[in-house]
């Protein structure tokens, strides 16, 4: 990996890898080409990576999730890195530290000394949720658990387990005879424990996706016997934060990929990172790249410092994470034209990869209940929490601390509201974006005001999800800005700047992503008006070009950057490389509103 293909989780993460141990061993190997065969090989095989991750296990990667040394910052940064490469890596690896939250939320000791002696011996550990029958309703699980002598018995079925043949320690979510009442149980592969075979899924070809049949398997129970969805409901208010890193690392793994290819086709007598058509798609997947990695970041470190109580920071980036990750791929796909869609270059992978992700730890549709829940705690005004940014500035300051630990805090949830959050930081930058944001969020609470006066609220679900994701996609947004912008860092309580391609690159995805979702507040209103033209809404000219005064410079920026040489010499600044560039013939590069961060600093964009 060059210097120009660092992952942007890794960018932006506050912590350096090099304090991450055993982290950049792990990334120097899975750079590795003969690596990246045998990776491709697996999936060409519907086989599992288990050389691979022989290899890893050397190295030491069991130490990232057994539950004596796990943090979620390790946890987070071995997704990302893992996602970069393979899918079917990156679930068989990651399974382990979900699987095993529930024993740092409430296990004991002795359990957790069991589960991580397996792990450290060479052994995995799955979790054992859903039945095919159920779906995604945890409530009517089948599988039963019986008390006997000494502790309980299993008895059930559980389909499209991730480790379900192979995977030795089982946490299994199962109903206490014949009661309503749930628990979690670990359990171990025993010969009263059958592997069924396993799926062909689209994504992940080369993970052990199965089932498990269980005939009288010996259990016991994790914590209270009968707070089993209790806690796993705190499992994924950590768990989902997990997933957006998995999205970040796709989706950089999908820019270097396509960005490498553009750079070296030549079709027409040049690289055809230099069409505009071609280069105008590598830009975009950059901004979703940094929203990406900011959002995952975001979450990772809140929940290192808050545990449980950043579930709604989690909640954002296990959405906006995979929606966003998914078009950066669509992005890439679009460059590589035919050859994404061929096996044997590699991209068609990604393609199917991607997808896994919006349906783990529950689909899109229980991430859109969720947050159109919050949505209308802040219509309400029930937040009293202030811009929060005290609480973030210190949880980006933390070291990463034991994950059994950050677990087990039962601290007040952190959901400040976006409106308050991006009016303190519009008065630390001069951006009109970031203020046009704080608009745009605040015409959203309002417009769900109104829904919750006139009915609407309650009698559109679909509605509300189109609500919610608006608000995922903001938070995205704000992240993005808090860690990025140069100003604005600071108010996280983050030194220094960050890379000049990443400030390029928010410029563009305010622009571009602002706009469209300006442009999606004001079909909510409409949609909501639609028997009132009268109460026809204002403000929609205004927001749109607040936003998209940051795509000239943001798009002459990231250009250059694509057309620079892969590895940035020592020294090397973006105002040096970026001199003397100009927009295109059109307004200044403020939009009439304010100047652009991505102009002051690249040099650009004004004339």
């Amino acid at each position: 990996m060059t210097p120009d293909e660092t992952s942007a989780w890794q960018r932006l993460c506050p912590l350096p890898m090099a304090q991450l141990d055993p982290l950049p061993a792990i990334a120097r190997h899975l750079d590795h080409p003969d690596t990246a065969r045998r990776l491709a090989a697996a999936d060409a095989g519907r086989t599992p990576p288990d050389d691979v991750l022989g290899d890893l296990r050397e190295i030491g990667v069991a130490a990232v999730y057994d539950p004596a040394s796990a943090t979620a910052v390790h946890v987070n940064a071995l997704n990302a890195q893992a996602a970069r490469h393979s899918g079917s890596l990156a679930i068989t690896l990651g399974v382990n530290a979900l699987a095993l939250l529930p024993l740092c939320i409430a296990g004991t000791r002795e359990q957790r000394d069991r589960a991580g002696a397996v792990l450290r011996g060479g052994g995995a550990a799955a979790m054992l949720l859903t039945e095919l029958e159920h779906g995604s309703n945890l409530a009517r699980t089948g599988t039963r658990a019986d008390a006997v002598d000494g502790g309980y018995r299993l008895t059930g079925e559980k389909q499209l387990i991730n480790g379900g043949t192979r995977h030795d320690v089982l946490i299994t979510l199962a109903r206490l005879a014949d009661t309503d009442r749930f628990g979690l149980f670990l359990a171990e592969r025993d010969d009263t424990v059958t592997a069924l075979p396993r799926w062909r899924t689209l994504p992940a070809v080369a993970a052990d996706i199965s089932g498990v049949r269980f005939a009288g398997t010996p259990a016991q129970p994790i914590g209270t016997p009968g707070d089993g969805l209790t806690i796993l409901q705190l499992t994924l208010a950590l768990s989902r934060g997990g997933i957006g890193s998995l999205a970040s690392g796709a989706a950089s793994g999908a820019l270097a990929q396509a960005v490498r290819y553009a750079r070296e086709r030549d079709v027409y007598g040049e690289p055809i990172v230099r069409l505009g058509a071609i280069a105008e798609h590598l830009v975009r997947a950059a901004a979703l790249d940094v929203l990406v990695a900011a959002t995952a970041v975001k979450a990772t470190f809140l929940i290192n410092a808050l545990g449980p109580a950043a579930a709604y920071a989690a909640a954002v980036a296990k959405y906006a994470c995979c929606e966003l990750a998914e078009q950066a791929v669509t992005e890439g796909r679009a460059v590589l034209g035919s050859r994404a869609l061929v096996e044997e270059f590699g991209y068609a992978a990604r393609v199917r990869d991607v997808l896994l992700y919006g349906v783990f730890d529950g689909t899109r549709h229980i991430l859109l209940d969720q947050l159109q829940w919050r949505l209308e705690r802040f219509a309400a005004g029930s937040d009293r929490s202030g811009d929060g940014y005290p609480v973030l500035a210190d949880a980006y300051s933390r070291t990463p601390q034991p994950l059994v630990r950050a677990a087990r805090l039962r601290l007040r949830p952190y959901a400040p509201g976006p409106a308050a959050r991006a009016a303190t930081l519009a008065a630390h930058t001069g951006r009109a974006a970031v203020a046009a944001l704080g608009a745009l969020v605040t015409r959203l609470v309002d417009l769900v005001g109104q829904a919750r006066r006139d009915g609407r609220w309650a009698a559109d679900q679909a509605w509300r999800y189109a609500a919610a994701g608006v608000l995922a996609e903001a938070e995205a947004l704000l992240a993005a800005v808090e860690l990025i912008d140069a100003e604005c860092r600071a108010v996280a309580g983050l030194p220094g700047r960050a890379a000049a391609r990443d400030e390029a690159a928010l410029g563009y995805a305010l622009g571009w992503r602002g706009a469209e979702l300006a442009t999606r507040v004001e079909v909510l209103a409409a949609d909501l008006c639609a028997d009132r033209p009268a109460d026809t809404a204002h403000g929609h000219r205004d927001l749109v070009v607040a936003f998209a005064g940051e795509l000239a410079p943001a798009r002459t920026a990231l250009r250059r950057w694509l057309t620079s040489p892969p590895a940035e010499p020592a020294g090397w600044t973006a105002t040096d490389a970026l001199a003397g560039a100009s927009t295109s013939d059109g307004p200044d590069g403020d939009g009439g509103t304010g100047r652009s961060a991505t102009a002051g600093r690249l040099g650009v964009g004004t004339r």
